[in-house]
């Protein structure tokens, strides 16, 4: 089978088309339920929209089509989804945090031939995301997105549509059409999926996915989780990001399960969410992890006891072996199920009942540790008793999966970047390896094999769930009054795997500099998931001969402080405490340090800073 021929199946089949599918909640939290029937139905009458649109764009069947979706969780991304299967296009899911002139970039570089965006207020800005496509639109131009070809998408009867045709007038429209409308023929190795990231050059990179690859990951995802027909699943990450594809919304699609959409994660709405439709599996990364058992804590008691109700697993990118065991007693699970994998190629490794704590999972792939230099592979980790590597010289490397082992879910590339895509593969012993742009060391262990993460290669930041290049951030504060040169880091946070965005800016006098305007600026400007926790003011920036910025220098000394920094007036930090900066000094260093227990993650930030004397 492949994608269209699933949701063909699902929606005629005598006893799976009367099940439910979807679950949604409305303004008034009431839930709306879509069976598999009304999805087939209903994607066809997208795919007849989609159809048409191209159509009249004089675009042949054969020819790429890009639908895109400015969306938060809603069901119309599943009903495009499906329109796309039967009409061979390819969804675009545009991150639903850009604004301005990197949203324009991301319409222009892909092509989009069509967009639906969603009239739902976008946090953290003053609008809706129909005002921020406007003004996008408006500053900085779309070069072959007409406002023709842009779809309002509203929830209620008075949202605010802009300039621009509703979904429900282009169904209508179209309606009379929709019996002449014949499926295409589905190219299971065309792009079925474009999933955006950020590159090392600063331009974000379209990631494309493919149909069969988007059906591979469903059996993956159903051998890891055991996922059946009787499950519900549950779906407040954004279902444009591949956690939320990958990990839940095909292994219900393969297997006619049920799933509730949560329009955006909420940590007050998530027991009701999970009680009030009986959910079973939750996909997610590490915060909202961290996130709902201090909410939890704080209102029910770090005793509070939620095993009567129906969640069996949880499976997560970067939650730390603390909270996986806090959250899988306070909720009663089988398992916690953490994997550690990436978009490009699906996920390669699995946590089990017998995966030591320091480790991210049991190899599900062929992979391998090299040198970055030499490309040989690194020798075995050896552990001490207390977890910490000790041979961290001769073990830790760069992480590479071997493509063949991936086989569907093997990497297929960037769009309109060739460039890119050759520098992901490298060769071992005649056979092309993904490198993962991360570090780590393979330790053995009862005749099985286990990844440990030590960070990533280069200067890839992840923070919030997002994957992002410095150089995007650094392009925009570089803009800020005064500010001469700046640089940004990510350095690893105590907990988990993700990293803490550190800004270093070069400004003539740091005293004076008023830290409270520049950081609104940032969150005026920045999506969420790369605004500072520290913010750096230096009068003098590290560079090398040909003036090019000492990122080694800058990890090097990272947030570190003493007594004598602590008295110099050119070299400053603050942190973003409560969306407040206040001074971080050697105090409050040395308490930051202190958070660092686990030997892992001590390892990390070693690796990160190249320093051996922190702990």
């Amino acid at each position: 089978m492949n994608f269209p021929s699933v949701i063909e199946h699902n929606g005629t089949d005598e006893v799976i088309r009367h099940r439910t599918f979807l679950m949604y909640r409305d303004e008034q939290e009431k839930i709306h339920e879509v069976s598999y029937g009304q999805y087939y139905s209903t994607s066809l009458e997208y795919a007849n929209i989609i159809d048409q649109i191209r159509t009249g764009n004089g675009a042949r069947k054969s020819e790429r089509f890009h639908v895109g979706v400015f969306i938060q969780n809603i069901p119309e991304f599943f009903y495009l989804l499906g329109g796309c299967a039967f009409t061979g296009s390819t969804l675009v899911g545009i991150n639903n945090a850009q604004v301005g002139e990197k949203l324009a970039f991301d319409i222009n570089n892909i092509d989009m031939d069509v967009l639906f965006v969603d009239c739902a207020g976008q946090p953290g800005t003053d609008g809706t995301f129909i005002d921020t496509v406007v003004r996008a639109r408006d500053a900085h131009g779309f070069i072959s997105l007409t406002d023709e070809h842009i779809i309002a998408i509203p929830g209620k009867p008075d949202d605010q549509t802009g300039p621009f045709i509703t979904t429900a007038k282009m169904l209508a429209m179209h309606r009379p059409s929709l019996g002449n409308f014949h499926a295409a023929p589905l190219d299971d190795s065309a792009p079925g999926v474009i999933i955006f990231t950020s590159g090392t050059t600063g331009a974000p990179k379209g990631i494309e996915v493919s149909w069969k690859k988007l059906y591979d990951v469903g059996v993956t995802g159903t051998r890891i989780l055991n996922y059946t027909m009787d499950d519900t699943g549950y779906v407040c990450m954004p279902v444009n990001h591949s956690n939320s594809l990958y990990l839940n919304i095909m292994p219900a699609m393969l297997n006619g399960s049920r799933i509730l959409l949560r329009r955006r994660f909420s940590v007050n709405n998530f027991v009701k969410d999970i009680e009030d439709v009986g959910a079973t599996v939750w996909n997610c990364v590490g915060d909202p992890v961290q996130y709902i058992i201090n909410h939890i804590s704080a209102t029910r008691g770090k005793n509070a006891d939620f095993s009567h109700l129906k969640l069996r697993t949880v499976i997560s990118t970067g939650t730390n072996a603390l909270n996986r065991s806090i959250f899988t007693r306070m909720f009663g699970l089988d398992i916690f199920t953490e994997v550690y994998g990436s978009t490009e190629a699906g996920a390669i490794t699995a946590v089990d009942a017998a995966t030591p704590e320091c480790s991210v999972g049991k190899l599900l792939k062929d992979i391998r540790i090299i040198h970055e230099n030499t490309m040989e592979e690194r020798a075995p980790a050896q552990l001490d008793e207390d977890g910490n590597i000790t041979n961290l010289d001769r073990s830790a490397g760069e992480i590479v999966v071997s493509q063949p082992s991936l086989g569907a879910s093997a990497f297929t590339g960037y769009y309109k970047l060739p460039l890119e895509s050759s520098k992901k593969l490298c060769i071992i012993d005649g056979e092309d390896f993904y490198r993962m742009g991360d570090l780590g060391a393979i330790m053995e262990q009862n005749g099985q094999r286990y990844l440990i993460f030590l960070g990533r290669t280069g200067d890839w930041i992840r923070f919030k769930g997002e994957n992002w290049s410095p150089v995007d951030g650094e392009r925009v504060i570089g803009k800020y009054d005064g500010v001469v040169n700046a640089g940004i880091i990510g350095v690893p946070q105590p907990t988990g795997r993700e990293d803490d965005p550190m800004f270093i800016i070069e400004i003539e006098r740091p005293l004076d500099f008023d830290i409270h305007n520049f950081y609104a600026f940032c969150k005026a400007c920045l999506p969420h998931y790369m605004l500072p926790r520290f913010i750096r003011l230096v009068t003098k920036m590290p560079m090398t001969e040909t003036m090019k910025l000492r990122k080694s220098v800058l990890k090097y000394e990272f947030y570190y402080r003493s007594g004598p920094i602590d008295e110099q007036s050119c070299d400053i930090i603050f942190e973003m405490k409560n969306n407040k900066p206040s001074r971080f000094t050697h105090k409050e260093y040395e308490q930051e340090i202190a958070r660092f227990s686990d030997p892992t993650n001590r390892d990390t930030l070693k690796a990160f800073t190249k320093r051996s004397g922190l702990f």
